[in-house]
């Protein structure tokens, strides 16, 4: 890794001469269709909540936080959309909406994510990068692991052990962590923010705790945002810049053809496609694939980019080349995400 992004080789960045219109097309925030599913989550956790408090048993309790945990990891991609920009057209609704119903209830701020993310969008894979940073102080990221390795991992994940190490690197995008406006990233976290979340908190957490089911309403938001940040996050996050060579800029970043579980339990919103989300970053999520299948028409796109067929193609690559577990190549990847 370099130590700035204008440092790379001539040669490191993708062109993007030819594909400027078509991006101007599918940079089109879709207003109506984005409020519609973020509805769409809300109604699918209540309605989930209220099943499960009604019926009272621990097999319910159990569907309704998977059901809740796949939702939650939608809200964690909206407040990805949000800090875009690309949640809604107007900035004020989408970072009002997107910090009430998205990221206050993950304990986030939108405007907190926002600054940590521009800088990794402007210093991808280098020691300016947060992200990266915070994965090179923390072995669980560090690849490639053979599979005792990776299944110690998994085990650390499930059972939370390991789970101070998320809380300590997100506590830049939390606004319980950030009251005292420590400026990180140069940014001011305005007084004005800082009161909205806890005027937000305390009549949100108020009515939890004043309703006679707080203990089952709260388990069933709070268990699941535990299990996803630790397990699917994880993977998530390890597939989008781990084990990959960062010579060129398609090959800074994976993207992951998902699967239909991978996309309930991972990367909805086609957030899994991370190399054309990096390369054009006002194209919004819905967009993402269609935009893959018109790049992947470059010959030099198509031979040089990081493409990877599924989540457990991404966590084969991040495991030590054993007889038995061989790395997915690009262009197996490839050929198998042909349309």
């Amino acid at each position: 890794m370099v130590d700035t992004a204008q440092e790379r080789a001539p040669g490191y960045r993708y062109s993007r001469r030819g594909t400027l219109p078509l991006i101007r097309d599918l940079s089109v925030v879709p207003n109506r269709r984005n409020a519609l599913l973020l509805l769409f989550q809300w109604i699918v956790m209540i309605a989930a909540c209220v099943i499960a408090i009604r019926v009272d048993r621990w097999p319910v309790y159990l569907l309704a936080g998977v059901v809740i945990g796949t939702r939650i990891q939608c809200l964690a991609v909206m407040m990805h959309e949000a800090c875009h920009n690309m949640l809604f057209s107007n900035r004020r609704a989408n970072d009002l909406i997107g910090d009430l119903f998205v990221a206050y209830p993950l304990a986030l701020s939108v405007d907190l994510y926002r600054v940590a993310h521009m800088v990794h969008h402007r210093h991808t894979n280098t020691v300016r990068d947060f992200d990266y940073r915070v994965q090179r102080k923390d072995p669980d990221q560090h690849f490639p692991k053979d599979g005792r390795g990776m299944l110690v991992l998994l085990l650390r994940s499930v059972t939370g052990l390991n789970y101070y190490r998320v809380a300590r690197a997100g506590r830049i995008w939390a606004p319980i962590a950030n009251f005292h406006n420590p400026m990180r990233f140069g940014f001011d976290y305005r007084l004005a923010l800082r009161i909205r979340y806890v005027v937000w908190a305390v009549l949100v957490y108020g009515l939890v705790l004043w309703s006679p089911w707080r203990w089952q309403i709260l388990g069933l938001f709070l268990i699941p945002q535990f299990i996803w940040v630790n397990v699917f996050n994880r993977i998530r996050a390890a597939a989008e810049h781990n084990g990959i060579t960062d010579e060129k800029e398609i090959s800074g970043t994976r993207t992951v053809i998902p699967t239909l579980l991978d996309r309930v339990l991972i990367g909805p919103f086609n957030v899994s496609y991370h190399l054309e989300h990096h390369l054009f970053p006002s194209v919004p999520g819905h967009n993402l694939r269609r935009l893959h299948l018109h790049l992947m028409t470059d010959p030099t796109y198509a031979a040089g980019a990081h493409i990877t067929r599924g989540y457990w193609g991404v966590i084969r690559e991040l495991m030590a080349p054993t007889e038995a577990s061989t790395a997915t190549t690009p262009l197996a990847a490839r050929s198998e995400a042909q349309p």
